[in-house]
């Protein structure tokens, strides 16, 4: 598996971007958010870039199972409420043209694709924007820190999976300089949008990256303790830690002091479970920050 490719940039050939692709496909996690994805879409105007791309990897999976054209037309349509035509079917199936086009693919089991999430969720955010042809949708990650070993983090995180960073600065509301890096990525948006679902289905070392990621965004190594302001992002951390027997302790939310910040949790890990946690994340390894010690229960 260790030599297997890991990731395909916007203009690798399509033989190589649908042998990822292949694997990400039998990964449940991966088909399963893909499918809630495209039953939970609503917009009938358009056809949703993920309904494209399920419809095409069911296609291929019934073509070699020897269905005919009308049958898989027919399957699509009854799994997902899209039917692909006749002319767009043999492109597909013929690879003359297929949705994967320009973009980048990487194996969604690869642990960068922990860390990212983790980091765009402490410190960043995602949107789904339309090209300028109106149909298919992309999708735009943001990273912001003002942390150099951070920056060059997330940055090489992203070069591994294939995918250009672009650089820029922004001044936060506290009016302060930050750095701000932003990636496309329509495949990376979906495990990011459904973080929760996809996450806690995920191999360990992709969930340890998580948290890491998160760690790094919006905690403290020095006290031991993860801080956020979404509940969803909370109990998402917490769920993992439990798997893995990391004992820890959720309080708030404590009220904001302004109006630009929301009520924040904490997520104090127990002493007796920081050297195992250090250990799990790889954060004693290499921490970016110093590491130490803190006293908690």
């Amino acid at each position: 598996m260790d030599s297997e490719p890991v990731a395909a940039p916007r203009n690798a050939p399509l033989e190589l971007k649908l042998r990822i692709m292949l694997r990400n496909w039998s990964y449940p996690e991966f088909r399963e958010i893909l499918y809630k994805e495209v039953k939970e879409d609503r917009n009938h105007k358009e056809v949703n870039i993920y309904k494209r791309i399920y419809a095409y990897m069911r296609a291929l999976e019934l073509r070699k199972q020897g269905l005919s054209y009308h049958k898989i037309r027919k399957a699509v349509r009854d799994e997902i409420s899209y039917t692909p035509s006749k002319n767009e079917l043999s492109y597909w199936l013929g690879g003359i043209r297929t949705p994967l086009g320009r973009m980048a693919v990487f194996d969604t089991r690869q642990p960068k694709v922990g860390l990212i999430m983790g980091l765009v969720l402490s410190d960043g955010h995602a949107r789904q924007y339309n090209y300028h042809n109106s149909s298919p949708r992309g999708a735009k990650l943001t990273f912001y820190n003002k942390d150099e070993g951070l920056l060059e983090m997330f940055k090489g995180a992203c070069h591994r999976l294939g995918l250009p960073v672009h650089q820029g600065v922004d001044q936060s509301k506290l009016k302060c300089e930050v750095r701000r890096l932003d990636v496309d990525s329509t495949l990376l948006y979906l495990p990011l949008k459904r973080y929760d679902e996809f996450i806690v289905r995920a191999p360990a070392d992709v969930q340890w990256a998580f948290i890491k990621g998160l760690m790094l965004g919006d905690g403290s190594i020095r006290y031991g303790v993860l801080y956020n302001t979404d509940p969803r992002v909370i109990e998402t951390a917490s769920t993992l830690l439990r798997v893995h027997g990391i004992r820890h302790s959720i309080y708030g939310p404590y009220p904001s002091k302004d109006a630009w910040h929301k009520p924040m949790y904490h997520i104090y890990i127990r002493k007796r479970s920081w050297e195992r946690f250090l250990k799990l994340t790889r954060l004693a390894e290499s921490p970016p920050r110093p590491i130490a010690a803190f006293s908690v229960g």
